[in-house]
């Protein structure tokens, strides 16, 4: 089997509320039509505050690093992946250290993954991290790149694989996203959703092959994966290269298509949403998380910590479902062995992705 040992989650320093990101938007273009719909789409999206790790969106900013409101000039994606190369592992590790114990329990991890779709570089950022945890060089390693929002649980499906076939696997799992080096001087409307939902964070997961009941007073056990992907969804979320960064697709037909899907795909694999205590769901954007409450008929208290989440750092992608399951697993103090967790997160393609665990 394998079980959840430990789960972690970052964000940067540089913490922005709703009304200074969307007034930076706004500032970017003299269109007033523009300015207006911002505003719009920035007051239904749910969302309080998003870190980053440029300070950029603060008026009066000391040193900028991107984008400089005093010119048309977008950044190139060489200068984006520069910035990502110099944050992502320092944010990646500031996650992995609030794992209890980390430095005790690094010499027993087995196998490193690492997730991200908002950056590359070679050597990776699972090189960074073995050498700059001094994690052992013969650590199994491996990448999930450029799979998007839901890229986390097809990490923790590869996880639980390992831990099932070796009986001493303690996998790390690393979701690290810098979502806001990405921010585009566009506003089509797939641009006024990114822009105004997307923030940076990380999360680590240890997935073990034993549980190691001193670092949990319940057991979370890994039960099963499930995948669908919604063909008529191919072009609603996707995400290009570009000269000048990476181009988002991400339409308002996405909340619909999970909500019309999402209780047939249960159907499917013989889920019943009454058999289920927690809910950790992805917060892909408000409306997305309302539909899917409307689709199983769930109260929307039951997604009380997805809709915590998306208030207090919007969507930061891969590792944006694990900030969610944290906040679930915190209630571990009143749940009863044999209690049910459901997560699921969205990515392109559109793509579903879920994961089931219980208390054991």
């Amino acid at each position: 089997m394998s079980y959840i040992t430990a789960i972690e989650t970052a964000v940067p320093e540089n913490c922005f509320s709703q009304d200074i990101l969307s007034t930076f938007y706004m500032n970017s273009t003299d269109d007033e039509t523009y300015k207006r719909k911002i505003k719009i789409v920035s007051a239904k999206t749910g969302i309080e505050n998003r870190y980053s790790v440029v300070g950029d969106f603060e008026e009066n900013v000391k040193e900028i690093e991107l984008f400089d409101q005093s010119t048309d000039r977008e950044p190139g994606l060489s200068e984006r992946m520069q910035v990502y190369k110099k944050y992502a592992t320092e944010l990646s590790i500031k996650a992995i250290e609030k794992i209890p114990d980390f430095h005790q329990r690094k010499d027993q991890i087995t196998h490193l993954i690492t997730v991200t779709c908002t950056g590359l570089f070679a050597p990776g950022l699972d090189i960074e991290l073995i050498r700059d945890l001094d994690l052992n060089p013969a650590t199994q390693r491996s990448s999930v790149n450029f799979m998007g929002c839901n890229a986390a649980i097809i990490a923790l499906k590869n996880a639980d694989a390992i831990c099932r076939s070796q009986a001493d696997a303690n996998v790390l799992v690393v979701c690290t996203e810098l979502c806001t080096i990405h921010f585009q001087k566009r506003f089509n409307d797939d641009y006024l959703l990114s822009n105004l939902i997307f923030g940076d964070g990380a999360a680590a997961v240890i997935l073990s092959s034993q549980p190691q009941e001193e670092y949990s007073e319940k057991k979370v056990q890994v039960n099963r994966f499930d995948s669908m992907i919604l063909h008529n969804g191919y072009r609603d979320m996707a995400w290009q290269l570009s000269e000048t960064g990476f181009i988002m697709n991400l339409t308002s037909y996405v909340p619909g298509l999970i909500k019309e899907n999402i209780l047939p795909m249960l159907d499917k694999i013989r889920l019943s949403p009454s058999s289920i205590a927690y809910w950790a769901i992805h917060p892909g954007g408000k409306k997305i998380v309302d539909d899917f409450a409307t689709a199983l008929d769930l109260d929307k208290s039951l997604l009380s910590e997805t809709y915590d989440v998306l208030r207090n750092f919007g969507n930061m992608s891969s590792p944006t479902v694990l900030f969610v399951l944290k906040s679930v697993l915190k209630k571990a103090d009143r749940a009863e062995l044999g209690e049910k967790i459901f997560a699921a997160a969205f990515g392109p393609g559109l793509s579903i992705e879920t994961m089931q665990l219980q208390y054991v």
